[in-house]
């Protein structure tokens, strides 16, 4: 019985390796497959980016003759619009024709006189042959002037000079009255028209016309008030509250106090700003004493607050100091 046993403990360990041998060669033929697929799409896309590396150059060499022709067209244009503006320009200024240089030539040398033999001796005594010299050698002509560029033609025919523009422009602008007068005897200076056209504005506004008739028909009133001020003296600061008072309430009665009273230079300006600024602050001390006499503390607030009312009445009193 134990070598029976021992013979089948050997057979299932031999069973298990067979099986995990044939699992192995069945993974290793999948993977053998599995690389043997890996190596035609590697082939594949290899063969798909040479074509696309093909197409690419293909791309690149039609661009760079389309670019190559743009550029040969551009410099054809470039040409052709010299050339026509070559052409207007020499429509514009013509070429000197050389029938006429010739002439020219021909005159130039006509004109100076030739000196006479006797006062020198080295020149020849055969004319004939140094004219027919003269005839024989060839007429240098002097080279054209260049076109004018192609701006300056199209500027000159786009600009026309008005000498109506200019002249209306000068009178316009002219500063002096006395050659207007001489121009246009009948025009009227621009000094005396502004003023009149001020005036006339003035004498149609309302506000203007009631000031005038303040200063006209108050004009007792005022000088009235003028003395009272003038002749001011207080004792105490409580009448000087009560006449500024008193002050104001007279001149409310008018349209616009400083303007009406720019037309009395007498008006004691200063004196009466005084006054009204000694009335203002007497009143403020007045307020400012009313309130710390009925300043009481209050228990149930925190005293935070109770020293914040004390400082700002005591800055006040500062203030007015």
């Amino acid at each position: 019985m134990p070598l029976g046993d021992d013979k089948s403990g050997h057979r299932q360990p031999i069973g298990l390796l067979k099986k995990q041998l044939e699992a192995s060669l069945a993974i290793n033929n999948s993977l053998v497959k599995e690389n043997q697929d890996l190596k035609q799409e590697v082939a594949r896309l290899k063969a798909h980016i040479s074509s696309l590396k093909a197409h690419d150059n293909e791309r690149r060499s039609l661009l760079w003759k389309k670019l190559h022709n743009s550029k040969e067209d551009i410099n054809s244009d470039a040409l052709q619009q010299k050339s026509s503006d070559f052409v207007d320009s020499e429509n514009v200024y013509p070429r000197p024709i050389f029938q006429d240089l010739a002439m020219r030539k021909e005159r130039q040398f006509e004109a100076p006189k030739s000196p006479s033999r006797s006062h020198h001796p080295f020149i020849s005594a055969y004319p004939e042959e140094v004219n027919e010299n003269k005839a024989k050698a060839p007429l240098v002509l002097a080279p054209p002037a260049p076109p004018l560029p192609s701006k300056l033609l199209a500027d000159s025919r786009s600009i026309r000079r008005v000498p109506e523009v200019g002249e209306l422009y000068r009178s316009l602008t002219r500063k002096d009255a006395s050659i207007e007068n001489k121009t246009n005897v009948t025009a009227t200076p621009l000094l005396a028209f502004t003023k009149n056209m001020i005036g006339e504005i003035e004498n149609r506004s309302t506000y203007v016309s009631a000031i005038k008739s303040d200063v006209e028909k108050q004009k007792e009133f005022i000088n009235f008030l003028i003395s009272e001020v003038q002749s001011a003296v207080f004792k105490d600061i409580s009448d000087v509250e009560v006449f500024v008072k008193w002050l104001d309430q007279e001149l409310s009665s008018l349209v616009d106090e400083r303007a009406v009273l720019k037309h009395f230079p007498h008006w004691p300006e200063r004196k009466a700003d005084a006054l009204r600024e000694a009335a203002f602050s007497y009143r403020d001390i007045k307020k400012l004493e009313a309130e710390v006499s009925s300043f009481k503390a209050n228990p149930k607030e925190p005293f935070n607050t109770e020293f914040k009312r004390m400082k700002v009445l005591q800055d006040r009193r500062a203030c007015i100091n």
